[in-house]
């Protein structure tokens, strides 16, 4: 998972390359180490170069999945999905929904901006 989280950097690269790039690194070990993968991403750059990984290594839909959280990148799921991948979408649900929301806005205001564009058709 790449998370829109903002993480010190103790605990968290803070270049967006240096983050891609280790992302598809651990996909790239998961897959060798023979693991159920779970690709959990909203960037275009992470979803592309994770459909090529697949791709070289041959991977059986049924060893991966992509993740994405609803209403957020619709047209990139919507490719994902046409394209015959398996995709899971995640929902927050329940009576603490709205709570759980509303703090994940506070931690990071871009999640409201990427859920805007989603919206308006502007992803």
């Amino acid at each position: 998972c790449k998370g829109i989280y903002v993480e010190p950097a103790e605990i968290a690269y803070k270049d967006r390359r240096e983050v891609q790039d280790n992302f598809l690194a651990i996909l790239k070990q998961m897959i060798d180490d023979g693991n159920y993968v779970g690709i959990a991403t909203h960037d275009d750059y992470l979803v592309d170069g994770a459909k090529k990984i697949l791709k070289e290594k041959n991977l059986d839909k049924s060893k991966y999945e992509f993740q994405m959280l609803y209403g957020v990148k619709e047209n990139l799921r919507d490719k994902i999905n046409a394209e015959g991948h398996k995709i899971r979408i995640y929902v927050p649900y329940g009576e603490q929904w709205y709570a759980y929301s509303i703090r994940r806005l506070k931690e990071n205001p871009q999640l409201a901006w990427y859920i805007t564009k989603s919206v308006f058709g502007l992803d």
